[in-house]
């Protein structure tokens, strides 16, 4: 091909192209501003960007995880604090004896009838003496045992228990115990002097009736 008819298709083609922009220009750059426009939101609602489509983002609700057996709060058990009741004597506005009942805190991890036992035989404290309270029970007496079994129970003392005074203070010293055994515990009591059971008490031979009770010593 010559270079006169390059030239000549040159010029056709540029002359089409001004044709063209003349007749469908305005249409033609519309459809291209479309097109561009659309790929802007096209993306923009991708990106979460778009101002006529904001993005509205919805934080889940607060789920509260169920609590498990471990993640529970139990408060923990508080034990009740056991007290026992122990008998002494003490004398009335008529100067007669009387049972006084006291109570102590029976410490944790004591049985409570061995304990009130042992407080018997170690008598008032100062505060309770104070008030007027006493024993007949000899402050040498020991507790050798107090042995339970499902059904009963044996205070075993030493023969002290029954040795000093007359009847009147034996009968005393017996009622603080009957009264103090009975007092804290549901089971039978019986009374034992060095491993034995006991049917007869002091020099004078008071009678006791066993299992323990309130009338063991009307005979």
């Amino acid at each position: 091909m010559s270079n006169f008819s390059k030239i000549v298709i040159i010029v056709l083609i540029i002359l089409s192209g001004l044709f063209i922009n003349e007749k469908y220009g305005d249409n033609i750059r519309s459809f291209v501003s479309e097109i561009i426009n659309f790929e802007n939101i096209d993306l923009s609602l991708k990106k979460g960007k778009s101002n006529e489509f904001p993005t509205e983002i919805i934080d889940p609700p607060d789920v509260i995880p169920e609590k498990t057996a471990e993640d529970v709060d139990i408060p923990s058990a508080k034990k009740e604090k056991d007290t026992a009741n122990i008998y002494f004597l003490a004398l009335d506005s008529n100067n007669n004896s009387i049972y006084k009942r006291v109570e102590r805190e029976v410490p944790p991890n004591e049985d409570k009838l061995e304990y009130s036992i042992k407080s018997l035989l170690k008598g008032p404290n100062l505060i309770e003496k104070s008030l007027g309270a006493y024993s007949e029970i000899p402050t040498t007496t020991k507790l050798l045992e107090v042995k339970q079994t499902k059904n009963r129970i044996i205070i075993d003392f030493s023969s002290d228990f029954q040795y000093g005074g007359g009847t009147d203070s034996i009968y005393s010293r017996m009622m603080q115990l009957i009264k103090t055994a009975l007092d804290n515990t549901d089971k039978k009591v019986y009374l034992y002097l060095d491993g034995k059971q006991v049917n007869i008490i002091g020099g004078e031979g008071i009678m006791i009736s066993q299992p323990l009770n309130e009338k063991s010593l009307d005979m």
